[in-house]
Order: structure tokens, then C-alpha cells, then sequence
């Protein structure tokens, strides 16, 4: 059986980091990477029981791994865009991605959707139109089985004795009753472990629909849950996929933070400050507008290893002090300039993220996550962390071009959101506030713990055990652990001075759940006072659309003084 939210999960655990283009189009740049994205429903007609879905097939036939972004935009007949995503990719060497990408949609009319898929630095775009009918149109009357299943509480948080509700609501179109059952299995996110099992019968009259009350027993301890809901009938199966958190606030995981955590940190931070950064500031003038000014900042880093970043500044903010914006990105993918209108932005590239820098660090190609990594100073996440700092030291070095060292917040996702944690914990109160989306390696403990339950091949912690693989007999996972202890996320937290704002998914297998919260429990007394965490029960490794908007208000809040919020 299929988990109906596997198909997002599996596009999302392709796409990989601590997380989405009428004919089908197939494009082929130096017969390196074949792309090809096509329409599951041939007719482009789509509705709640056709839901709007997309074949995408990536082959990468090259000796290199691939690593980029895909993005997917869509708008109306009017030219207003009505939605966008982005995610990570990354396409291990000489594999193959084919999967279905769902989209959810409930808008009706006429639409166009463009898809870009950058890696490498070689682009794909394509182009569709679609139809949606929230009635279905024509196919109204076509028989079929619909199930929706809604937690008691929308972001999926329970406390308390009292039980844990889910409705199931279901929808009858067929020209019988419908007979059957629904199995619930609730397991513990960590081990796999069945914690509760429950069957209802299912009996839907003809035409019909029927809402169903399910009752769990709340778990024995605090921690992350997730529920697999198995709908059987004569005419229908499927297995509906769900997680539920209970009682987050006492989801405390262990930590596992060397003796020598702090003294190994300071010594980095006292390495990064003998490098002379050697910033040189550049222009972009195909890139600038008269509303922008684009300008790329090179410098030097640890080890003497050459970053870069691209800092924006609004036109209307030259000339006085402005808050700053830094970014971080995901696992090996390049950032892009950013706007704001009363910001300006600074995105970082640090060590891996380019081939320039790939090259100098890494010629003999090998996996970035694991490389030196049987050396917590060698270990190339030792430089990736400074690499992050560099780019704060800019600000404090170059006041004079109008920043605000008042008024810098750090942001990201997936293992963005965990450099921007990493930062704010380092520089404590010169970082205003911290935005972390669904960040990375917060336990990687609790990440190796689970990872043998993950069966797609491109889980990024996949990489730690191709590595144990690759060196059997001389490496074992806790080696590994040896070293990565010094850079996981959560011992960082504590350290934290500004106020945090995270959002998740329960369904993350980037991000778990369980590393995540536990993660924001560890922030000190007067950080968690101002801080807040937001959870997503049915997503995985991303946010909705409508909390980036909240994002905003929260950048505006903390850093745009005399400004009015915008919502």
C-alpha cells in the first residue's frame, strides 16, 4: 500500500536539506543531466478527486553529483501569480529520480504553471496550462472514493489525558454502499515502534458521504507520533499518512556535546579572526535596478578559503542606516540575490556551495557531508560554520555603507535554518533575531537512529552511511558521532541571546520532528520568552505559503524601526 502524503514526501526527501513546469517538456544541457516533466492527467483537467499532478524525471548521467533548485510558480488567467514553492535538490551521481508531484490546488478557472529546475548552474524551464473544477465538471458524476482525515487540533499538538481525535471524512460517489475498514496504526517517529492499533468499519451509503470520529489513547510519553491510516473497501485502498507531536514542551532529548565544545569553538572563532578577510566589493550592474542595487562581496574565510555573498540594498535605504537580512542555504545550493523593500539582504555561499570553492576544498569530488569528517578540525562543516560568521564580521567591518549593526537578523532553511541557529549562537547579542525553517542537524544522534527506516536512496544521512560503507572495518557510526557531536545544532541553542521564530513539519525526515522541538526546548529562559515555534502536522520538509507571510511580519516587527507591520 502507498501513503497518499508519500508522494509530496518522496519529491520533498529527493530535494533533500536542515525543505517544487500544455506538452511535455524534455530538455538535455551537455548530456550531463536529462530533465523531463510531463502531466498525469493528459487532458490537463484537474479536480479534488484528480488532483493536480505532475511526472518528473530526473537522470544524471555524469560522474558528479548534482545539486540545485526546483521551483514551480502558477498563475491566472490574469497574469497574478497564486502560488509558488522552492526546494532543494540534489541528484547523487550517475542515479535516477522518477516520481509524481502532487500540488496542492482548490482554485477554480484557467491556469498556467512554469517549472525551473536549476543544478549545477545549467537551467530547465517548461511551461503548461490546466484546468481546475473544485466540482470536478465533466467528471462529477464519475464513480469513486474520497477520504480526508483532519486532527481535532489544526496544528496537530495534543496535551493532557484527554484522547487524541481525528475526523475522517468520507466521500461516497459510486453507485453501492461502500463497505470496509479503516486501520489506524499509531508508532513512535524514533524507533518505529506500534504504539496503539485500532479498527473502525467503514459503511457509506451510495452517493453518499459520512464522517467518521476516531479516538487514540494519548501516548505514554512526550514525543513525535506518526499514524498510518489504512482505508480498505471492495472498490478502494490506500494508506493515508499523518503525525501527531504530545506534550512538546517536555520533548527534551539528551545532549551529546563534547567536553571540550566550548574551547573548540572559541579556538575556531580566534582561527577565523587571524584571516584577513580581504573583502572586495563588486557592482553587479546587469543586475541592479534603479529600485536595487546588487553588489557581490568576495572575501576570505578559514583556512584562507575564498565565500561570497550577494548583498541587495534598496534604493530608498542609501544614504541612511538600514536593518540587514543575512541568508543561508540549503545543502550545497547556491543563494541568489533577494529583495526586500526595507531591508537589505546579504546571501551567503559559503565553502562547496560553488565549483570555484568546490574545487579548492574538495578536487578529488568527494561527498561534501562527509568530507574529512574523521577530524571534527578538519571536518569541513568546522569551516562552513565560520564561513557563516564571516559574513556577519563583513557587516561589523564596513558600518559605513549604511548597516545597522542594531538590526541584523539571520535566516534559513533546512540546513540554512541550522547555520542561521549556529550563527545566532555563536555572536549571541549581535544577531537580532533568527528565523530557522525546518533546520537540519539538530540531533544527529536521533538522525542515524532513524535513518535505517528511510528507504529513499537520496536521504541526505544516506551519505554517512555510504561512508561507514565505504571505509567497512575502519569506520563505525560511532566514529562518526565522535565528530559530528561538535557541530550538531542543539548544542548551539542554549547559547542563543535573540529571539527565535521556527517553523516545521511533522512529517519531516530531513528535519524530524522530535530533533526539532527538542532543539527549541533547549533555548535559554529569555530567548523562549520571545520566541515561537509553529508545527505543520501534515507537511514534511517545507512551510506553507501563508506563514512566510507571517515570517514578514515578524522581520518587520523586530527589525524595522518606526515602521507600521504590513499584512
Amino acid at each position: 500500500m502507498f501513503c497518499s502524503s508519500a508522494l509530496i514526501l518522496l519529491f520533498q526527501i529527493v530535494i533533500a536539506i536542515a525543505s517544487v513546469e500544455g506538452q511535455t517538456s524534455s530538455h538535455q544541457k551537455k548530456e550531463v543531466v536529462l530533465v523531463s516533466v510531463e502531466q498525469a492527467e493528459k487532458s490537463g483537467t484537474y479536480s479534488p478527486q484528480k488532483k493536480l499532478s505532475f511526472l518528473l524525471s530526473i537522470k544524471n548521467i555524469s560522474n558528479e553529483e548534482q545539486g540545485g533548485l526546483l521551483s514551480y510558480q502558477i498563475n491566472n488567467e490574469s497574469s497574478v501569480r497564486v502560488l509558488e514553492n522552492a526546494f532543494d535538490l540534489n541528484i547523487p551521481a550517475k542515479k535516477n529520480i522518477k516520481t509524481r508531484v502532487d500540488i496542492p490546488f482548490n482554485i477554480d478557472g484557467s491556469f498556467a504553471i512554469k517549472f525551473k529546475i536549476n543544478l549545477n548552474g545549467v537551467s530547465w524551464q517548461t511551461d503548461f496550462g490546466f484546468n481546475f473544477s473544485s466540482n470536478g465538471g465533466a467528471r462529477s458524476q464519475e464513480e469513486g472514493f474520497n477520504i480526508s482525515i483532519k486532527p481535532d487540533y489544526a496544528d496537530g499538538v495534543f496535551v493532557g489525558k484527554a484522547p487524541i481525535i481525528y475526523t475522517a471524512t468520507i466521500k461516497n460517489t459510486y453507485k453501492e454502499r461502500a463497505v470496509g475498514t479503516l486501520h489506524l496504526i499509531v508508532k513512535d517517529a524514533v524507533t518505529g515502534a506500534v504504539v496503539s492499533e485500532k479498527k473502525t468499519e467503514i459503511n457509506v451509503a451510495k452517493r453518499s458521504n459520512k464522517k467518521l470520529f476516531l479516538n487514540i489513547a494519548p501516548p505514554v510519553k512526550p514525543g513525535v507520533y506518526n499514524i498510518d491510516f489504512i482505508v480498505t473497501t471492495a472498490n478502494y485502498e490506500d494508506t493515508v499518512c499523518q503525525a501527531f507531536a504530545y506534550e512538546i514542551a517536555n520533548i527534551n532529548n539528551p545532549y551529546h556535546r563534547p567536553v571540550d565544545f566550548t574551547a573548540f569553538w572559541k579556538n575556531a572563532m580566534n582561527d577565523l579572526a587571524v584571516i584577513n578577510p580581504a573583502y572586495h566589493i563588486q557592482e553587479l550592474l546587469e543586475e541592479s535596478t534603479k529600485s536595487y542595487r546588487v553588489y557581490r562581496v568576495d572575501m576570505r574565510s578559514l583556512d584562507n578559503i575564498g565565500i561570497s555573498g550577494l548583498l541587495t540594498i534598496p534604493t530608498t535605504l542609501i544614504g541612511s542606516k538600514f536593518p540587514v537580512l543575512v541568508g543561508y542555504g540549503g545543502y550545497q545550493v547556491k543563494m541568489q540575490q533577494t529583495y526586500f523593500d526595507d531591508f537589505a539582504s546579504f546571501m551567503i555561499n559559503p565553502r562547496g556551495t560553488d565549483k570555484d570553492s568546490m574545487q579548492e576544498i574538495n578536487p578529488d569530488k568527494k561527498e561534501l557531508l562527509t568530507l574529512n569528517i574523521s577530524d571534527p578540525q578538519k571536518y569541513v562543516y568546522r569551516g562552513i560554520y565560520m564561513d557563516c560568521v564571516r559574513a556577519i564580521d563583513f557587516l561589523y567591518q564596513n558600518e559605513q555603507l549604511g548597516f545597522d549593526l542594531s538590526r541584523i537578523a539571520v535566516f534559513g532553511g533546512s540546513q540554512g535554518g541550522s547555520l542561521a541557529l549556529v550563527v545566532s549562537g555563536l555572536l549571541g547579542n549581535k544577531i537580532q533575531t533568527c528565523l530557522a525553517d525546518n533546520p537540519t542537524f539538530c540531533d544527529f544522534n536521533i538522525n542515524l537512529m532513524m535513518e535505517p527506516n528511510i528507504k529513499e536512496a537520496s536521504f541526505i544521512l544516506k551519505y554517512f552511511n555510504n561512508y561507514i560503507k565505504e571505509n567497512k572495518g575502519s569506520v563505525k557510526k560511532e566514529d562518526l558521532l565522535q565528530t559530528l557531536n561538535y557541530f550538531e545544532v542543539q548544542n548551539f541553542i542554549p547559547l542563543i541571546k535573540c529571539p527565535v521564530l521556527m517553523g516545521i513539519g511533522l512529517l519531516d525526515p530531513l528535519a524530524p520532528a522530535t530533533t526539532t522541538i527538542g532543539a527549541y526546548n533547549k533555548l535559554n529562559q529569555a530567548a523562549m520568552k520571545e520566541s515561537e515555534i509553529y508545527i505543520f502536522p501534515d507537511l514534511a520538509h517545507e512551510v506553507p505559503k501563508k506563514y512566510n507571510s507571517f515570517k514578514s511580519i515578524w522581520f518587520y516587527e523586530k527589525l524595522a524601526k518606526g515602521k507600521k507591520t504590513r499584512l
